[in-house]
C-alpha cells in the first residue's frame, strides 16, 4: 500500500466504524468474538493512520519504519475481514454465505500477501508511485470485480 492512500483509509475505516456503533449500539457486540474482530478492525484503522502521518516509531530497543506499521494494519484487516465473513457463514449456514467466505478467504489471503510484502519493503509490491503500480491495481480491481459479481 502507497504510504499516502494509508492515512485517508485509516480515517474512513474508524469513521466506518463509528457509524456502526452509533447506529445499532451496543446490540452489535453480540459476544467476544465480534468485539474482538470490532477490535481488530479498530486496531489495523490506527496502524493505517500512525503509519500514514510517521516515518517511524519506537517499539521497546527497537524501530518500526511506517511500511512494517502499515503492512501490519493490512495482515490485520484481511484477517478481520476473512474471519468476519467465515463467521458469518457459520452463523447462517446457507450456500451464498458459504461462496461470500471462500471469496473473502481469497481476497483476505492475497491482501495479507501484500500486507507482508508492504512490512518488508519487498520488491514484490513497489511502494513508489510507477507504472507498474498502476497495472496492479488494474488487476486487482478487475479480480474484485469479478468475485463481487460472481456472487
Amino acid at each position: 500500500m502507497k504510504r499516502r492512500m494509508a492515512l485517508p483509509l485509516g480515517i474512513v475505516m474508524l469513521g466506518l466504524v463509528s457509524a456502526y456503533v452509533a447506529a445499532f449500539g451496543p446490540r452489535v457486540f453480540t459476544g467476544p468474538l465480534a468485539g474482538a474482530l470490532l477490535a481488530g478492525f479498530v486496531l489495523s484503522a490506527v496502524l493505517m493512520i500512525v503509519g500514514g502521518l510517521v516515518d517511524s516509531i519506537p517499539v521497546g530497543d527497537r524501530t518500526l519504519s511506517w511500511n512494517a506499521v502499515v503492512g501490519v494494519g493490512d495482515i490485520l484487516l484481511a484477517a478481520v475481514v476473512t474471519l468476519s465473513a467465515v463467521r458469518s457463514a457459520l452463523v447462517d449456514g446457507d450456500t451464498a454465505s458459504w461462496i461470500f467466505a471462500a471469496a473473502m478467504l481469497a481476497g483476505g489471503t492475497s491482501m495479507a500477501w501484500f500486507g507482508v510484502q508492504t512490512a518488508r519493503d519487498s520488491h514484490h509490491v513497489d511502494l513508489e508511485a510507477t507504472p507498474s503500480s498502476r497495472r496492479l491495481v488494474a488487476v486487482s480491481f478487475g479480480i474484485g470485480a469479478f468475485v463481487a459479481t460472481s456472487v
